[in-house]
């Protein structure tokens, strides 16, 4: 596709995804979105999130408007999911649902298993390449959650990003430098706006790189030591940045106080309390009765021990005592794993987009910052259908579902036709890192939609795929005949 195509392809694909947002009357915005908004204005560290969303927010509004961060996101999200679709129409993954070849000075057409269906020199020119990648990209948006993942003013879209970068980088052809130098450029970004995503790309990578090894898979054992190096450089700079700011160095200063609070929610704190209170001076011991049961309880409530123990930043002791405690203790141990594994079987299943969407209304931080910051957009923020209570995911959801139980059927009774070792292992990979995900935020983090469903979408996004190329072929070959050898 020349580049002009390309421009006007990228620019439509970006605002469509804005579809949520445009309906809803300004973007959708947390009770986190707030601190967002002022650490982009005021770039500084704190003890539970990085502080590169915050730059992004900063340097992407352009101290204008925080529809441009929005805008921005959507174009990040639609370039590689405009070269997602295209490893199915000049990519790597032609052959799934057929491709062209030259033969005797020919061009044929060739199905799955490799052989010749019709000669069609149309499926790869510029037109059917825009055609199709619209049509998809309409599909999609019309069919998955992807809409609600980018319309928010959250890092929640870089688990996206994050998802189709690394899938595009472990697929792409060898020898395709440049692409694959992009690719690596986009997980870098990613890695970087939320703390989850470094344990999540590097137990995915850890596994491929496993996987490689028992294969004896060369290209693919360099790729994934490539998604291990890149985990390593974000962790580096954000032990690094920790230090500078006199706070150790270490990943995250919030690790342990989170890692403490997860275990109050899975019900492992209160036994360890039980077990080890009167034997270690322990400031939680006087608390052990009113623990919240709820990550963000624990964390931000009034009524909760971390703020009546002095905050984030103190007691820092404490809550690594407690942490080691639990990970060296094989009764606490086991505990954390049952949960860890029952957490991620829910979490699979949190796919769908919020229903309903919780107003920020005029109590809460993010209205403030908005009216703080961006005075000139309080009444669009104001009168959205969020802050109306008017917004819910509810219908899409239905569709959502819906889309993704047939496509799905329709996968598995069409397997034959549409499926090949290139596509296979392209689901295998979605499919392990939308665990990976769900085990790496269910057993650090609260079980909620936010984490799963930023991802998930993926999955019915390829089918959506997959079958429109299906079609395409059949549409054409019912145009055309196999020349004679003749």
């Amino acid at each position: 596709m020349n580049f002009k195509k390309f421009l006007a392809l990228l620019l439509i694909t970006s605002v469509s995804l804005m579809a949520v947002a445009l309906y809803n009357g300004y973007p959708l915005v947390e009770a986190d979105s707030g601190a967002y908004i002022e650490q982009a204005i005021y770039p500084h560290f704190t003890p539970e999130r990085t502080p590169f969303y915050g730059m992004f927010v900063r340097v992407s509004c352009m101290w204008t408007s925080l529809w441009f961060t929005v805008f921005v996101q959507c174009v990040m999200l639609a370039y590689l999911l405009l070269k997602f679709i295209g490893q199915f129409t000049v990519g790597s993954l032609q052959l799934a649902v057929g491709t062209l070849q030259v033969a005797d000075g020919r061009q044929q057409l060739t199905d799955a298993k490799n052989e010749v269906v019709v000669s069609n020199p149309s499926l790869t020119d510029d037109n059917f390449v825009f055609n199709f990648s619209l049509i998809a990209v309409i599909t999609i948006v019309s069919f998955t959650c992807v809409s609600w993942v980018v319309s928010y003013l959250m890092p929640d879209v870089f688990g996206a990003i994050l998802l189709l970068a690394a899938i595009l980088f472990i697929t792409e052809q060898e020898g395709r430098m440049r692409s694959g130098a992009v690719y690596i450029f986009f997980i870098f970004v990613a890695m970087l706006m939320h703390n989850v995503h470094f344990p999540v790309l590097l137990l995915f990578s850890f596994v491929l790189l496993v996987w490689a090894l028992v294969k004896k898979q060369r290209p693919l054992m360099k790729k994934s030591l490539a998604l291990i190096v890149v985990c390593v450089l974000v962790w580096g700079i954000m032990c690094g940045m920790n230090a500078v700011k006199k706070h150790g160095f270490t990943f995250s200063r919030g690790r342990d106080i989170m890692l403490v609070a997860k275990f109050a929610e899975a019900g492992i704190l209160n036994t360890y309390l039980d077990d080890n209170c009167g034997k270690k001076p322990l400031q939680l011991c006087n608390y052990k009765n009113q623990l919240p049961g709820n990550i963000n309880e624990f964390l931000t409530s009034g009524e909760g021990p971390v703020l009546k123990m002095g905050g984030w930043d103190s007691n820092r002791v404490e809550y690594r005592t407690v942490v080691r405690d639990v990970f060296t203790t094989p009764r606490y141990l086991s505990m954390f794993v049952q949960k860890s594994v029952t957490g991620t079987l829910k979490q699979v299943t949190h796919i769908n987009a919020p229903d309903p969407v919780k107003p920020q209304g005029k109590d809460s931080e993010t209205w403030a910052k908005v009216k703080k910051y961006f005075a000139d957009e309080l009444p669009a923020y104001a009168t959205s259908l969020q802050n109306s209570n008017a917004l819910s995911g509810g219908s899409s959801n239905f569709v959502y579902y819906l889309f993704l139980v047939l496509s799905s059927l329709w996968m598995l009774l069409f397997y034959q036709r549409v499926m090949n070792k290139e596509l296979a292992f392209m689901y295998c990979c979605i499919l392990l890192f939308l665990v990976v995900n769900a085990f790496v935020t269910a057993s650090l983090s609260a079980i909620t939609y936010r984490f799963q469903y930023r991802v998930a979408w993926l999955l019915p996004a390829t089918n959506a795929i997959v079958i429109l190329k299906y079609y395409a072929g059949q549409r054409s070959n019912s145009k055309f005949q196999i020349p004679n050898s003749d």
